[in-house]
């Protein structure tokens, strides 16, 4: 893997990281997340128009991926606030993470970028310290931790990520190369994701399947968080989209995503004091272990 390319998502985890424990600790995370994306769409507005108006450096067909992207980011945000709702983070984010990594490599090979033998088996162990990082204890290894009632969710989380992470990577590979460009599509990508969420957060509203849209009774979560929360994601997703254009593969940009697991995982233990660091840190050295063999021999 392109080693910058490397760099840039790695540095990315951090970010991604932050944003989702910033989620988890407001314990209202729709209403979060529709925080968070009106806050980027604001901020970003006339930089962003500002620079595109004059680079043009956006052709539609980049404008139509950013389009579909967004509505599958709107999905993505509308079940994973229902995946924390209803189950631990060290549950949720590992597993809705895991799923991508191999769907999106066999995403690869539909659009004909094979991943080498050692790609797949980093992605394997990555995907495998992914699946692990649930599980409280080797003595009581239970699928119960992964069927239960964010299952539905996980999954659906993780089949928006694979879909948004494709169209994105075939936008990077058609548009004028250069972080500057990835900004600007990011935020166009962010305006898409936001109306879609925004539409979606109103329909379940209105159908009460999501209990916690609106303040919980007595608080109000404010916007500081949400708007710390939305520099981290779009930090984030900047870096992984410039990532995107210098590496040949979605796949391996994301499973190196999945290092923000190792990180997210141990913050949850010092944040949460959730259970179970022995199994979780053999997840976290999978995790690791995979991302190296990626690196040194994924070419």
């Amino acid at each position: 893997m392109n080693p910058l390319a490397a760099a840039l998502v790695l540095g990315s985890t951090f970010f991604h990281a932050g944003w989702n424990l910033l989620a988890r600790r407001q314990r209202a995370e729709a209403l979060f997340f529709y925080r968070l994306l009106l806050m980027v769409a604001a901020i970003g507005l006339i930089p962003a128009a500002v620079s595109e108006w004059y680079t043009r450096s956006l052709p539609p067909a980049a404008w139509l991926y950013a389009l579909g992207s967004g509505a599958f980011c709107g999905f993505y945000y509308l079940f994973l606030a229902k995946g924390y709702a209803a189950s631990d983070f060290t549950v949720v984010y590992p597993v809705a993470r895991a799923l991508p990594v191999l769907l999106v490599g066999l995403g690869d090979v539909l659009r004909g970028r094979y991943p080498t033998a050692m790609g797949w088996a980093g992605m394997l162990l990555v995907a495998l310290g992914c699946l692990l990082a649930p599980q409280r204890s080797f003595r009581e290894l239970s699928p119960r931790r992964y069927l239960n009632r964010a299952s539905m969710w996980i999954i659906l989380t993780a089949l928006s990520t694979v879909g948004y992470t494709m169209l994105d990577k075939m936008a990077s590979e058609i548009m004028e190369q250069g972080p500057g460009t990835a900004a600007r599509y990011e935020y166009v990508f962010y305006i898409f994701s936001f109306l879609f969420y925004a539409i979606f957060l109103r329909i379940t509203r209105r159908m009460g399947a999501l209990d916690n849209a609106k303040n919980p009774p007595g608080q109000d979560i404010g916007w500081r968080l949400p708007l710390l929360g939305g520099l981290f994601n779009f930090g984030a997703y900047w870096l992984v989209l410039w990532a995107y254009q210098l590496s040949q593969r979605a796949s391996y940009v994301v499973a190196f995503r999945q290092f923000s697991i190792v990180i997210g995982v141990v913050l949850a233990f010092l944040l949460y004091r959730e259970e179970g660091r022995l199994v979780r840190i053999t997840a976290t050295l999978l995790i690791t272990v995979g991302l190296v063999v990626i690196g040194m021999w994924g070419r």
